[in-house]
């Protein structure tokens, strides 16, 4: 069976789940976006760890009223704080009102390897075989310089999330890279189900740069997720320097619960066409239980491995916006992730992010 078979009945879920989205709520004032995202650790030059991530994601403005909202658009609202209904909300949200409401949906896939291909279980030292494939649905609020986002993602590890299969097809096909024989001893299949926060803050001591000829900028951001996929928290920050910078910011790289581009300062930038930036951004975990080390919740898995309860990464990068297509490429540097890791993960990233009118 070829690749395009394997993924037929995901992408189709996919586009399923993009027909739903787009018959309810929909601001038409603004046309949607299609974010395609893609990391890799030979743009590093290496093939091992966190060796392949690749999304494909939907997202468009809703009304803010949320008149219009389906029973999930709702639930995903409320877990943004963006109701105003407790206090943890009137904290992320300062700001009297909501001035941007954006849902979406993604089709994910997750690849993680040892080093070694020839091996029919991994070493000891090395990542054993795992793979995701997951549909993730999200609901940004922003208000100001406030963003808030949660996501529930619904998927699946084991032989039906294809990472075999991918990985296989684009080592004889287009790589030429040693096909990797362990395959068979991959984290097995569970249904994992997870939702995922994630709140963004505009560092306000940079407004005073916006009329300066390179500009500067960023937030401070924090999240958690909690499922039986991963179950971790996040304490991070991001930092911006270029030519015009653009009002959004679009993760560069494949990141549960966080795609729809988070929109600071509408109207302050972003006027002229062309965007040229750099940026670099740091963060630290605090891991739980992650299904693709510590293996799945219900089920044994003989190759599991003890995962760290402290995880830090260091991201850098540079980015370019013409008019409504972005294009970024950046580099992720990652500390170790289980016990006795001999490699520390590292890997290269791509994102464009283009809206579309149809």
């Amino acid at each position: 069976m070829s690749l395009k078979e394997h993924l037929h009945h995901p992408l189709q879920l996919f586009f399923i789940a993009v027909l739903a989205c787009s018959a309810h709520g929909v601001e038409r004032n603004a046309p949607p976006q299609i974010i395609i995202q893609w990391d890799n650790d030979l743009l590093t030059g290496t093939d091992d760890g966190y060796t392949n991530g690749m999304r494909i994601a939907y997202a468009r403005e809703l009304s803010p009223d949320g008149k219009n909202f389906n029973r999930l658009q709702d639930f995903l609202k409320t877990l943004t704080g963006a109701t105003g209904e407790s206090p943890v909300g009137q904290w992320q949200f300062p700001e009297p009102e909501i001035e941007r409401i954006q849902y979406g949906i993604g089709l994910t896939q997750l690849m993680f390897t040892p080093e070694t291909p020839a091996t029919i279980a991994p070493p000891q030292g090395e990542r054993p075989y795992a793979g995701w494939l997951g549909l993730e649905f999200s609901l940004q609020a922003n208000a100001g310089h406030s963003a808030s986002t949660a996501t529930l993602s619904v998927g699946t590890t084991g032989r039906h999330s294809y990472a075999e299969d991918n990985q296989q097809w684009v080592h004889r096909n287009v790589s030429d890279s040693p096909i990797f024989q362990g395959w068979d001893s991959q984290a097995p299949s569970e249904l994992t189900v997870n939702l995922h926060f994630d709140h963004k803050q505009r560092l306000r001591f940079f407004d005073d740069t916006r009329d300066w000829p390179l500009q500067l900028d960023g937030f401070y951001a924090w999240g958690a997720a909690l499922g039986n996929f991963r179950t971790d928290a996040y304490l991070g920050t991001l930092i911006r320097a270029g030519y015009n910078l653009p009002a959004n910011h679009t993760t560069p790289r494949v990141q549960l619960g966080s795609f729809t581009d988070t929109l600071f300062a509408k109207g302050v930038r972003g006027a002229e066409p062309l965007s040229i930036y750099g940026f670099v951004g740091a963060r630290g975990y605090g891991v739980l239980h992650d299904i693709t080390l510590d293996g799945p919740i219900f089920r044994d898995w003989g190759e599991s491995v003890d995962s760290k309860p402290w995880v830090g990464e260091l991201s850098f990068g540079v980015a370019a916006r013409w008019q409504t297509v972005e294009v970024s490429l950046s580099h992720t540097l990652r500390s170790q992730e289980f016990d006795h890791q001999r490699n520390r993960s590292r890997f290269g990233s791509v994102m464009l992010r283009a809206e579309i009118a149809f």
